[in-house]
């Protein structure tokens, strides 16, 4: 059709078992081709105008058409001159415009590109500085498992083309002379001298392009800082300071667009790396693992997480805005099923340390609503524990001054409890280091989670309410001191997940604890774990009280004596401890009294619980007869349960139809229930209790 001989060329490109084992190149219109003509020296000849209508290069016939009517007369033109052979359907994927759902057509254009493995004047290329970089450990990724990411983009990487026709960006500093000359320069004033200098007195044109966005972004890190060609000879304090700077946070889904550019051109530029670190956070998703995007109406604004938002507002705000309006009517629908109370407020704190607690080192993080009220019953914690620690401070004497450096003096006397919490907040320090170390914001955020909830809040202010109602003058100043001075421990270590609320507590208990040095919490030194106040006694004396607190607990629970009754304990030890421990079990399980004993009473059919070497049992008389019938009633109400769920986990529909979630929550069940039977038998055993029917 264009009266142009073809070459025939051989290339392993071609795949021979595909269809008649040839095919038609066209270097200037696709990726492969391009590289299969480079291969072989062929021609590069351009057919389309930017407005994808065919040009000059092809028939007269051809030109100006657009490039689909093109085809179907060339299909034509080949019919009518008995050339074609048939036409046949042929699948394969064709690139759109993301916006337009047009379709793409390679094609070759002068455009600006940066040679990446070209060796500099040192005999290494920007590349190859870049992963040295990294290999040399001069720059660790966390997780360490994104440097093979890294490591393989810039192992395979092509020469980067930085110029972009778009109206936005940094226009690219080049002036064209009438003759084709290329002038590049900081100006138009210097590009019109240097183009003197060469002999050049015509007017000049600035390219029109402008600079790739990861380009411009890949000189973030010292162009911030004043940065000029003229450096190291002129700097400043910030570029000296910052450059490197600690750690980069980012996606992993721009490891190559954004952090390798970064270091390939602050190193080569520069001769420094631009950070240390890099941390590679994983894409949040919704509770679905569904990506979240405005198409498909599943996006939650964090303002509406932190503030709340009705339902019908939430409604208006997905549907609002649509690429395709048709999808309204289906994303209203699932937000009215997801959310049919509206999202209720959760507050900033609690949003943000969820997702610290979120942070795991994956690629996908699913967002889970039940992690913000989670932490915003968190939140609630930590104020209504700072509510104890001032009202029971405040005004008091803590006795702040009696204590030299480790020596205190006979004005304080600390119990094995206050001990054991100053023990424990070290150790928790010592691991809140280690996770901001390690990036493991999730696990940071837990550790500090358990101190407070589980030891400081549910253990210490229980055990803390004893000693100030039983205990002496020097013993009560010392748990006012340790209730203050903990807590305000406790608020500068959670202060980076929860900024607010520690802030506002802060400000009240640092000036209680004698530690308000500072206008602001942020200013104040983080903690630092002193392995000197580690004390494993008193941390044994703990565990074996927590023990003893949970046998009495599960004693009541299993003689169903209610909450509100006091019974007397029985207790019988080797250990000195007992008596120690006493006024805490009884304070901490509601009992009238603890009395020990040499020998619990045998003639009696109330259960015995061992904790180490100590016997402890409820002094409570037993109505054998009417517990053996309540003990019945119930184990045939769980056996009833238990037939249900082993017939639900028996149905292979529910056990492959079902979420996972449930069913695993059934399994949870039926192992729930068939544990409660085997102690519930165990006690019917005990009191001799006629066998049950069935």
């Amino acid at each position: 059709l264009c009266e142009r001989e073809i070459p025939i060329i051989a290339d392993p490109y071609v795949d021979l078992e595909f269809g008649t084992g040839c095919v038609k190149v066209t270097p200037a219109h696709d990726f492969n081709d391009y590289a299969v003509g480079q291969r072989h020296q062929l021609p590069m000849i351009p057919i389309l105008t930017l407005d994808a209508r065919i040009n000059d290069n092809a028939p007269a016939r051809y030109r100006g058409l657009d490039r689909f009517a093109a085809r179907q007369r060339v299909v034509a033109d080949l019919e009518t001159e008995g050339l074609l052979a048939k036409v046949e359907a042929h699948a394969l994927k064709v690139p759109r415009g993301d916006r337009t759902g047009v379709v793409i057509e390679p094609m070759l254009t002068d455009q600006w590109f940066v040679a990446m493995s070209k060796p500099g004047a040192d005999g290494s290329s920007i590349a190859a500085k870049a992963l040295a970089g990294v290999a040399s450990g001069e720059i660790r990724f966390f997780p360490e498992n994104w440097v093979n990411t890294y490591n393989q983009w810039l192992n395979n990487i092509q020469d980067w083309c930085i110029s972009r026709q778009l109206w936005w960006g940094h226009q690219i500093p080049a002036w064209y002379g009438d003759d084709g000359q290329v002038f590049v320069a900081n100006g138009e004033a210097e590009a019109v001298a240097e183009a003197a200098g060469l002999g050049y007195h015509g007017p000049l044109r600035r390219d029109p392009d402008v600079l790739d966005t990861w380009y411009s972004s890949a000189l973030w890190p010292f162009s911030t800082l004043d940065w000029t060609p003229r450096w190291p000879d002129e700097s400043n304090p910030a570029l000296d300071l910052y450059l490197p700077s600690s750690v980069l946070v980012t996606g992993f889904d721009i490891i190559f667009f954004w952090v390798a550019r970064m270091v390939m051109m602050t190193r080569h530029l520069t001769g420094k790396i631009p950070f240390r670190h890099v941390y590679v956070h994983g894409l949040i998703r919704d509770g679905e693992g569904q990506k979240m995007s405005k198409s498909k109406g599943n996006v939650l604004d964090p303002i509406d997480l932190i503030d709340g938002i009705g339902l019908e507002a939430l409604v208006a705000k997905r549907t609002s805005g649509l690429m395709n309006p048709k999808d309204a009517a289906a994303i209203e629908r699932r937000t009215r099923t997801e959310f049919a109370n509206g999202i209720p407020a959760f507050g900033t704190d609690a949003l943000r340390c969820a997702f610290h607690s979120l942070a795991s080192p994956g690629r996908d993080i699913k967002f889970d609503l039940g992690r913000c009220e989670g932490y915003r019953n968190f939140c609630n914690k930590l104020w209504n524990a700072a509510r104890f620690v001032l009202m029971h401070t405040a005004g008091h004497d803590l006795g702040l001054d009696a204590c030299r450096g480790d020596r205190c003096s006979t004005a304080l006397s600390f119990s094995f409890a206050d001990r054991w919490i100053v023990s424990q907040l070290q150790r928790s320090e010592a691991e809140v280091a280690q996770h901001f170390a390690d990036y493991r914001f999730d696990l940071l955020a837990r550790a500090i989670y358990e101190f407070v909830w589980d030891e400081f809040c549910d253990w210490y202010l229980e055990l803390a309410k004893v000693q100030l109602q039983t205990g002496s003058e020097p013993q009560q100043r010392a748990t006012r001191r340790t209730l203050a001075r903990v807590l305000e421990a406790v608020l500068r270590l959670a202060h980076p997940l929860l900024p607010f609320i520690t802030e506002e507590l802060w400000q009240a208990v640092a000036p209680i604890a004698g530690r308000k040095a500072h206008p602001s919490v942020m200013l104040a030194p983080y903690p630092c774990a002193q392995s000197e106040k580690i004390d494993s006694a008193s941390e044994e004396k703990v565990r074996q009280l927590k023990g003893l607190v949970y046998a009495a607990r599960n004693l009541r629970g299993e003689m169903n004596v209610s909450p509100a009754q006091r019974v007397p304990l029985l207790a019988c030890s080797q250990s000195a401890s007992i008596g120690e421990f006493a006024p805490y079990v009884q304070a901490l399980c509601k009992l009238s009294a603890v009395h020990l004993v040499d020998e619990l009473p045998v003639d009696t059919s109330a259960p015995v619980a061992i904790v180490g070497d100590t016997r402890i049992m409820l002094q409570i008389a037993v109505d054998v007869a009417a517990e053996c019938e309540r003990l019945t009633k119930e184990i045939d109400r769980l056996r009833t349960e238990i037939d249900k769920a082993t017939a639900k986990l028996d149905n292979v529909s529910f056990t492959t139809r079902a979420p996972a979630a449930i069913v695993e929550q059934e399994r949870h069940r039926l192992g729930t229930f068939k544990n409660t039977v085997a102690q519930l038998e165990v006690r019917r055993e005990r009191l001799r209790c006629p066998e049950a029917s069935g």
